[in-house]
């Protein structure tokens, strides 16, 4: 794997890190206007805030998730351990590493795990 290569993936998830936070602060918004807005409502009214509330609840969690895979990637960039698959050790394709920048496994070990998991 190229400097140039890594250096690509590092501006990238930095790029997709700062997309989430901006996310993040535009769902934190949305979420005070929804808490400010609450008032006594019909039931209809009550589901649909309710509904929308786990929605960013839902979304922020998986975006937090996401927060934290891409700090890893970057804190493995800076220790010179990005790109090399955590089960078998083999650097991991950098077509997956564009689709998938904070990747930490390669595709044929994520094929093994999904067949594991289908096997259940």
């Amino acid at each position: 794997m190229t400097r140039e290569f890594i250096d690509e993936m590092k501006e990238a998830l930095k790029a997709e890190k700062a997309a989430i936070l901006e996310k993040l602060i535009k769902q934190d918004s949305d979420f005070k206007d929804l808490v400010n807005a609450k008032t006594i409502n019909d039931s209809i009214d009550s589901v649909t805030e309710e509904l929308a509330f786990r929605k960013i609840q839902l979304t922020a969690t998986h975006d937090y998730n996401k927060l934290q895979a891409i700090d890893n990637a970057i804190s493995r960039i800076h220790n010179k351990q990005y790109g090399y698959c955590f089960q078998c050790g083999k650097e991991i394709p950098e077509n997956r590493l564009r689709a998938i920048p904070y990747a930490v496994v390669c595709v044929e070990c994520k094929n093994n795990e999904e067949k594991k998991n289908r096997r259940r």
